[in-house]
């Protein structure tokens, strides 16, 4: 997965790419889980943890590079953003599409509810949740993008801040705390009842406004402020914040309070010191290959998990064989997708290049 946001300035930020590689294996970690059968400690370590930190470090790539794009562009603040937004809903359109047969699947073909049900489903799914499983992350770029940025021109820089903080801390409490919110609310009163309509439609707090918002605003706070920090303390604090993560996620686990496991508090801090960390790596030689497979693989691996638990092994859901069958089948087909694109952009510049010099 990849910021669709053009680096118009001298810095390049290399190591954002090198990261976003890296943590797009973690998604197929997170989706697999390849140590369930061996380890329950490491297992949970890679696929609840360390893979939890990966959608807030792209949330915050993504607003970084759109407030560097932003401050080096020749347009205006609502030109670069509507660009990313056009753009971004482009991708998703297009990869709803391509997942629509899966999504036929799991959602109208095995599904035991009525046709009618059903069809409202996949078409709040696409509005509110996102198509496919992984596909809401686009979404809630769009999301998150424009309510930051929209909130920042009409409230400001510091009440945008405490606004989102609030946004996401009520998610929490729809997620991973929401033992705390179970215990405080009357499950038979007024309140817990709007709660439940309110979950049919938006049927999660895991979506730009509540969750991806935050992460959107560090970015650009990171970018706007010129926020630096030296690689050791950054590697330093990214293990450290991991490992309290760990902490916070296991206990929240043990006493019964987790309810979904994408939102936790010290996904922020993990957030902020991976983003400095990806800011700071210094890389020799182009990039732009990890920048392009990271995307592709992030958008075809759950074709290959679909194959695996459809066809191949219907009766396992977590297994090493199912990681190796989607990571290998996702890296071959997104090197692929690059080659196609890098070939078919040097046949497009011959013919039409000149048109552009």
């Amino acid at each position: 997965m990849r910021s669709t946001v053009n680096r118009t300035d001298n810095t390049q930020y290399k190591g954002i790419d090198v990261l976003k590689f890296i943590m797009a294996l973690f998604v197929v970690i997170a989706h697999t889980h390849p140590l369930y059968e061996i380890n329950d400690v490491l297992n949970f370590l890679t696929a609840d943890v360390i893979a939890r930190t990966v959608v807030p470090f792209f949330f915050a790539a993504t607003g970084f590079l759109l407030e560097k794009k932003i401050a080096s562009a020749n347009v205006s603040t609502k030109e670069v953003v509507g660009g990313y937004i056009r753009k971004i809903l482009s991708l998703y359109c297009i990869w709803t599409i391509i997942y629509l047969p899966i999504i036929i699947c799991d959602k109208i073909l095995d599904s035991e509810e009525s046709l009618m049900f059903c069809l409202f489903t996949v078409v709040r799914d696409f509005l509110f949740v996102g198509s496919y499983s992984h596909l809401w992350y686009l979404l809630a770029a769009v999301v998150g993008v424009a309510v930051v940025y929209g909130l920042k021109r009409y409230v400001g820089d510091r009440v945008t801040g405490i606004i989102l903080i609030i946004l996401f801390a009520a998610g929490l409490l729809t997620q991973s705390y929401f033992g705390l919110l179970k215990n405080a609310v009357d499950a038979g009163g007024a309140l817990w009842k709007i709660m439940k309509m309110v979950k049919k439609v938006m049927v999660t707090c895991r979506n730009g406004l509540f969750f991806g918002s935050i992460f959107i605003y560090m970015g650009t706070w990171i970018a706007k402020n010129k926020i630096s920090l030296k690689r050791w303390k950054a590697v330093v604090g990214s293990v450290v914040c991991v490992l309290l993560f760990s902490a916070e996620a296991g206990y929240l686990f043990k006493i019964g309070f987790v309810r979904e496991q994408d939102m936790y508090v010290m996904s922020i801090p993990s957030a902020f010191f991976i983003t400095m960390l990806a800011i700071q790596i210094s890389v020799k030689g182009d990039t732009l290959w990890l920048r392009k497979m990271s995307m592709n693989i992030y958008y075809v691996h759950l074709i290959f998990k679909f194959i695996y638990t459809r066809y191949l092994e219907p009766q396992s859901e977590y297994n090493i064989g199912l990681f190796l069958f989607v990571m290998i089948g996702a890296l071959a087909t997104a090197y692929l997708m690059y080659r196609w694109e890098i070939i078919h952009g040097k046949k497009n510049f011959i013919r039409h290049g000149h048109r552009h010099l």
